[in-house]
This record gives structure tokens, C-alpha cells and sequence, in this order.
């Protein structure tokens, strides 16, 4: 008998040969007509109408491995000018492997199983065509879903992992300036299946057990590209349940003056950064079931929002009625429940150039933090609770602090809210960044000991209360001069210190004056200028102008 290493030397020696000629009857025969069939295929699948080409293309059949190289998939040159489509796709990637492709367990059952797929650097451009053929709009928002579940020939396939490195994304338009760009984009989806039970289960994303995204940055520039929105790292995990963004900037791409030359009208400039956006306790059940963005928590950390207008622009009239915040929160399309939304550090700032003098005047909340209660548009929530609460606070002029409470009912037709607020000691100077340049007002001194407000308020009115306690006041009104400085009318404001305004509340005479407001919203003002109105008729009233 032969010594049992020349028999393993012979199996192996063996083995190796069967080896290598498969690999060369597969790499000789078989890959140029798979090759072929491949690129046909694509053709046949498109009409025509896209081509695919590599590179190089490697095949180990036996081991189930394949690689290919300089993959790119584009629309052919135009032969064809009956077809407009909707969108057209670009798609280039440098390297895609596939390993661990179960063949005999293919060949036994039908089903396809894969080890890892890996694709790197891939770039995808959609474009947007300005000519659509509406025979290629999908006009059904889970019809990709349904096809791909009802696909016989990809029922019963797995992938136990499938990785994009590098990755990037552009989707832009040709009828218009809107452009989205998300750059670095890295993700891994394991455990994944493809068949009608897996793809709509509620454990799974899309029929991936587990998902891993992130993007180094993206941006998108408005269709009328005035506004560009800019962030920089987002990650998103299905194991954590959680996403986050940071360095969110959203702003404009021309000056204040080159945006009013364009929009030829008083509308409002936003300027809004963020450090910070996390939502965590994703229900990704209830996203893959009826598309709802689900959450327990959203938190905004730290950041600004400054908002701008020029009313010395033209100023058309225009209808806000059903306008308010929590009504374009019902509007939107995406369907939203978040438990609880918190902001903090946000400084908050409005400034507006007046149409009588031509000045900027300027509020600001400074270090806001909010609590947000029941954030949803979504009916199911809404027929359980159908309030919406918010809790803020803040300081206010950078000298007293705010405290207010908002509470909105998301069921009633007409908008309806209620809110509370109360400011603390301050010194009533402060005032002057906005009623100065506002109304040639200047508050010459004055301590306010306390302002409390109570309104109901919908689309038709707002009425309430309001309490502004205070002492030593004292105001001048201001002219113009001719080199552009403002001096004090010192008559008028003799006479309105000591004949018309009460400098303290309750007065010299012991009477506390309270506010009664009472207001018919006009159809031309908004959620916040109703409650600056109201504000102010109440503030009259407590200084001694009442109606005038």
C-alpha cells in the first residue's frame, strides 16, 4: 500500500487541476458570453435606451466570487425623440464584488443566497427633465416596494451583507436650479431578504435586519436658488434607533438686496444654524408599515434663527388665514408623531426696517430653550390627543426672562391656541432696539416689574388679558434732523409724561390698569404679528392710551 501522503498529494494535486480548468473554462468560455448576455440584457431591459460597460469583469464560480471594474450605466446617445422621460439616471462604480454566492444551495433549491456585496465609490446623478412623460411617473409612493416583493425571480434571495463605500449622490434638474448633493456616503445593511414577507415586515428596514448610513455632508439649493441649505455629518442606525445631523445652515445665496430685487415684494429672510439634530427612538415599524417618521424624541441643540424684513418693499396684500405654525404642520405631506421635541441655546432674533422711517428694529430671545409635547399630524395620534403643547424660555432684549406656554388644538378647523406668558424684572430701555427706530419712541426711563398675558385666539380673533406692572416711567418722542440724527420734541413729550401716560402701574392714585384685548384678526396678518398686536393694544391700554 501506498504511504498516505502520496494518496493526499495525489487527491490534492487532483482537486488543484479541476480547479484550474474550470477557472479557464470559465474565465475563456463562459465569462465573454456572460459578459454579452449581460450587457444585452441591460439594453433589452431599457429599450434600447441605456447602455452599461466595465472595465474588467473576473469570475471564480467555484468559490462564487465576482468582481468588475469602471461599471457605468447612461442613457445612449439620443435616437429616439419620442422619448422625454421624467428622469434619466447616470450611475458610476469602480469597483463591485460579490463573494460567497451559494451556487449548489442555487442550484438545489432555487434560491440565492450571498455572502457580501461591496460596492465602491459609486456616483449616481438623477436628473430631472424639463419634458415629462408621465407614462414613467411613479405615482405610487410604495409601488417600487410591491414590485420587488412580487418578483418570482428574487424570491428566496439573501444577502448577509451588502456595504457602499464612498459613495455619492446628486440629484439635479434641468428645468430649474434645484440641486441635491450628499457626498461620502457609507453604509451596511446586513441580513437581508428578499421576498413579500420580509420586505414588509415591521422588524426589518426594507427587508435589512440591520442598517448602518452615514454621509460626510449634504446640500441642496433651492429650485429658484436664492436659499442653499447646508449640513455636515449625518448618521442614521436601525440597532441604536436613533439619527443625527450636525451643522445644519440654511441661508441665503445673494445679498438681502439681490433677493428683494428678485422677489420684488416684503417677504421674510431666514437665516437659521444648528450644531445639532437628533432623533432618537425611531419606530422603524411604523415607517416601513404606513411611512409615518415616528419618534420618541427630537432634539435641536444650540444654533440661531434670525429672521428679516424690509417693509420699505412692496407690500401686496396676501391671505394668512390658516397659515399658523401647528396648520402647516397638518399640511405637510410627511407624516409625523413625535413624542417629545426639545430645543436648547437657540437664539432667536427678528428685525424689521420700517415703512415710515426706513430703520431696522430688532427683538430678541436670547438662550431659548422649548419643550415641545405631541408633535404629530398624524390622525391616529390625533383622535387619542388633539393638543399639541409648548413650553419656552428665554431672555428677552437680553434683560428680562421670558416664560410662555402654548397650547394648540390640531383638531379644531379654525386654529384654535391658547397661550400664556410671563416676563420678569427688566429695565424698560431695552424696548428702544425695537420701538426707536420703529416709531420714534425712545423709553427715557422706566423699571417693568412684571408683564402676564392671557389670549385665546384663532383664525377670526384673538381676546385676553393683559398685566403690565411697572414704575418710573418716562418716554421722549423723536424727530429727524437733517444730518440724519433724531432729537427729542421736547413739548410733546412734556406733555404726554405728564398728562397722558401713566408713569407707574398701579398708578398714583392706586388703580391698577389692566388690558382688555379684543381683536378681529385681518386676513393680511399672520400667526406672529397677531400676537405682537395683541401685545401692544394690551401694553396701551396699561399705560394710559387705551384706544388711541
Amino acid at each position: 500500500m501506498k504511504p498516505l501522503w502520496k494518496w493526499a498529494i495525489g487527491v490534492a494535486a487532483g482537486i488543484l487541476v479541476v480547479i484550474a480548468v474550470a477557472s479557464w473554462f470559465v474565465n475563456r468560455m463562459l465569462k465573454p458570453k456572460l459578459a454579452a448576455a449581460l450587457v444585452a440584457r441591460v439594453a433589452e431591459g431599457t429599450e434600447g435606451r441605456y447602455a452599461l460597460t466595465y472595465n474588467r469583469l473576473e469570475l471564480s464560480v467555484l468559490a462564487g466570487n465576482a468582481m468588475a471594474t469602471g461599471i457605468r450605466l447612461r442613457p445612449r446617445a439620443p435616437h429616439d425623440s419620442t422619448w422625454r422621460p421624467a428622469t434619466s439616471y447616470d450611475i458610476q462604480v469602480a469597483r463591485l464584488r460579490v463573494s460567497g454566492v451559494g451556487l449548489l444551495r442555487l442550484l438545489v433549491t432555487g434560491n440565492l443566497h450571498i455572502s457580501t456585496i461591496a460596492v465602491d465609490t459609486p456616483s449616481i446623478r438623477i436628473t430631472t427633465h424639463a419634458t415629462v412623460d408621465t407614462a414613467e411617473v411613479d405615482t405610487a409612493g410604495g409601488a417600487w416596494l410591491d414590485r420587488l416583493a412580487e418578483n418570482r425571480a428574487l424570491a428566496g434571495t439573501r444577502v448577509g451583507r451588502f456595504a457602499i463605500h464612498e459613495g455619492e449622490l446628486a440629484l439635479v434638474s434641468d428645468r430649474d436650479a434645484g440641486r441635491l448633493h450628499v457626498r461620502q456616503i457609507n453604509a451596511t445593511l446586513r441580513d437581508i431578504q428578499v421576498d413579500a414577507a420580509a420586505l414588509h415586515d415591521t422588524s426589518r428596514l426594507y427587508g435589512a435586519k440591520a442598517a448602518h448610513i452615514t454621509a460626510a455632508a449634504v446640500a441642496y439649493t433651492r429650485p429658484d436658488s436664492l436659499y442653499q441649505l447646508r449640513t455636515g455629518a449625518l448618521r442614521f442606525e436601525t440597532a441604536k434607533r436613533q439619527a443625527v445631523l450636525r451643522d445644519l445652515q440654511y441661508g441665503l445665496t445673494v445679498s438681502k438686496a439681490e433677493f428683494y430685487r428678485h422677489v420684488g415684494r416684503a417677504e421674510d429672510i431666514g437665516d437659521i444654524a444648528v450644531a445639532r439634530i437628533s432623533l432618537r427612538g425611531i419606530d422603524i415599524g411604523r415607517w416601513v408599515a404606513t411611512q409615518t417618521l415616528a419618534a420618541s424624541a427630537l432634539h435641536i441643540d444650540s444654533g440661531h434663527i434670525a429672521v428679516y424684513k424690509d417693509k420699505t418693499q412692496p407690500n401686496p396684500p396676501e391671505n394668512k388665514i390658516g397659515r399658523s405654525p401647528h396648520q402647516q404642520l397638518l399640511r405637510m405631506e410627511q407624516r409625523v408623531a413625535i413624542d417629545s421635541a426639545r430645543v436648547g441655546a437657540m437664539d432667536i432674533r427678528f428685525t424689521e426696517v420700517s415703512d415710515q422711517t426706513g430703520e431696522a428694529g430688532t427683538v430678541t430671545f436670547g438662550g431659548t430653550t422649548a419643550l415641545i409635547h405631541h408633535l404629530t399630524n398624524d390622525s391616529a395620534e390625533l383622535a387619542r390627543d388633539p393638543f399639541m403643547l409648548l413650553h419656552a424660555r428665554a431672555r428677552a432684549m437680553g434683560a428680562g426672562d421670558l416664560s410662555v406656554d402654548f397650547r394648540f388644538d390640531l383638531r379644531d378647523s379654525l386654529g384654535a391656541h391658547t397661550y400664556h406668558a410671563e416676563v420678569g424684572p427688566m429695565d424698560a430701555t431695552a424696548f428702544n432696539r425695537m420701538l426707536t427706530p420703529q416709531l420714534r419712541v425712545e423709553v427715557a426711563g422706566g423699571n417693568v416689574r412684571s408683564l402676564r398675558f392671557d389670549m385665546e385666539a384663532n383664525d377670526r380673533r384673538t381676546a385676553g388679558t393683559l398685566q403690565l406692572d411697572y414704575d418710573g416711567l418716562k418716554v421722549n418722542f423723536l424727530r429727524e434732523n437733517r444730518d440724519g440724527g433724531t432729537s427729542t420734541k421736547k413739548v410733546a413729550s412734556f406733555l404726554a409724561n405728564r398728562f397722558l401716560l401713566n408713569d407707574s402701574n398701579p398708578d398714583a392714585n392706586g388703580v391698577h390698569h389692566t388690558g382688555q384685548v379684543y381683536i378681529e384678526r385681518p386676513a393680511s396678518f399672520s400667526f406672529f404679528k397677531m400676537i405682537w398686536r395683541s401685545i401692544r393694544e394690551g401694553t396701551k391700554q396699561c399705560i394710559g392710551l387705551g384706544d388711541e
